[in-house]
């Protein structure tokens, strides 16, 4: 885990029992989420989950959600076994953690509402999310939100010169605004950037995962914005254009992959 999580955990006390955890800026939150839940399931059942995957944690104070990798959404009829088990009578707390809140629809909130509001403190109901405008309103006026801040560019750049080396200026500089690549190894972001250069080459996104498009988009953001000043205005536009892909791809349920992959082949013609 990298430094600045790790700072964010030490001082993580104000958890409280309907928490929506948040990263600024579509900062990915998932190992952060996962340790804090571990953490509260071992003070519940009084059993150390310290090195186990949440998936295999079998206990009666315990659920997990998650999105179905061959669905777009987790659907109001999956919500029906959390919502049962938050009623249910218990000498013990109860812990419901929602992974990737983003991904549950106004519909399925609605449902999930109401137990949300009837349940005491001993009920914990715990949402992450990488993008907290996707959350309704009637949620976030409900939750206690915590933030997890993004750490400062001294911090990332004093991390990256202590444990990179071989990476390129430009590599290091994106790396610095993108941090939560630093959870790849060295090796890994060394290859991460010369398949980005070989799309670039190509003008052409040869992936067919969404978090590496993703990712990819993030770089060419990355690089349009250093050429704002020596191409203002067909910067601006590419930079405005790549900004609405990015959002694009956050949403759940939205455009396919293969027209999000044309909007970038079109930027890339540009590039």
């Amino acid at each position: 885990m990298l430094p600045w999580d790790k700072k964010f955990l030490e001082r993580s006390d104000d958890i409280r029992p309907k928490t929506i955890l948040h990263g600024s800026d579509g900062q990915d939150i998932r190992d952060i989420s996962r340790t804090i839940i571990k953490n509260l399931i071992t003070d519940i059942d009084q059993k150390d989950y310290a090195n186990s995957d949440l998936e295999n944690i079998a206990s009666p104070n315990f659920y997990f959600l998650k999105k179905d990798p061959e669905k777009s959404i987790i659907t109001i009829s999956e919500l029906r076994e959390p919502k049962d088990f938050l009623t249910l009578s218990t000498t013990k707390k109860r812990l419901l953690f929602i992974q990737g809140g983003e991904d549950i629809r106004i519909d399925g909130y609605n449902s999930l509402l109401k137990v949300a509001e009837d349940t005491d403190d001993d009920t914990y109901i715990f949402i992450s999310t990488n993008n907290l405008s996707l959350i309704p309103p009637t949620i976030k006026s409900r939750f206690h939100i915590s933030r997890v801040p993004k750490p400062s560019v001294s911090e990332v750049k004093e991390y990256i010169t202590a444990n990179s080396n071989g990476l390129s200026e430009s590599a290091l500089n994106f790396l610095s605004e993108n941090p939560r690549e630093l959870e790849k190894s060295v090796d890994d972001i060394s290859k991460m950037i010369e398949r980005y250069h070989l799309f670039l080459k190509n003008k052409e996104v040869q992936s067919k995962d969404k978090d590496e498009i993703s990712a990819f988009t993030d770089y060419l953001i990355f690089l349009e914005k250093g050429r704002v000043h020596s191409k203002t205005k067909q910067s601006l536009k590419n930079l405005e254009n790549l900004i609405e892909i990015k959002k694009s791809i956050n949403l759940p349920n939205n455009l396919s992959l293969d027209v999000i992959k044309l909007r970038l082949n079109s930027c890339l013609e540009l590039v």
